[in-house]
């Protein structure tokens, strides 16, 4: 697996020079994809409610309640699928973007503390927070 490439400047400054393309898009298309599967989700639980508080509704509440679950899981496995490509695409391409722009101007720098140096800086923030 590549790590992304870091730079090493003064005090414990790195810059982020390059970005796997295909690790962010992995990434990505992960997050997208399951944030597409619960949306489509709650869609279809908001379309059987809204089926069954019709004033005029008649029939079977549990066979709305399975079709519109069943439908919902469908229709959010394939919106999962869907929104999991785009993300892959979104995420290749926001990597050949920030490389070429870090290539250009720089990429984004990181300071990374020692286990030590976080602690004493989690006993300042604390100072200021004593009542």
């Amino acid at each position: 697996m590549n790590m992304p490439e870091l730079q090493r400047t003064s005090n414990g400054v790195k810059e982020i020079k390059n970005i796997n393309k295909k690790s962010l898009a992995r990434i990505t298309a992960l997050i997208y994809g399951l944030v597409g599967f619960f949306i489509a989700l709650a869609v279809a639980i908001s379309t059987m409610a809204n089926i069954m508080m019709q004033k005029d509704f008649q029939g079977s509440v549990i066979l709305v309640t399975l079709f519109n679950v069943g439908a919902g899981l469908l229709i959010g496995v394939l919106t999962a699928l869907l929104t999991a490509a785009l993300g892959w695409i979104m995420g290749y391409l926001e990597a050949i973007i920030y490389n070429w722009f870090a290539g250009k101007v720089g990429g984004v720098k990181v300071e990374f503390l020692e286990a030590g140096e976080i602690a004493k800086e989690e006993t300042k923030i604390q100072h200021y927070f004593k009542f």
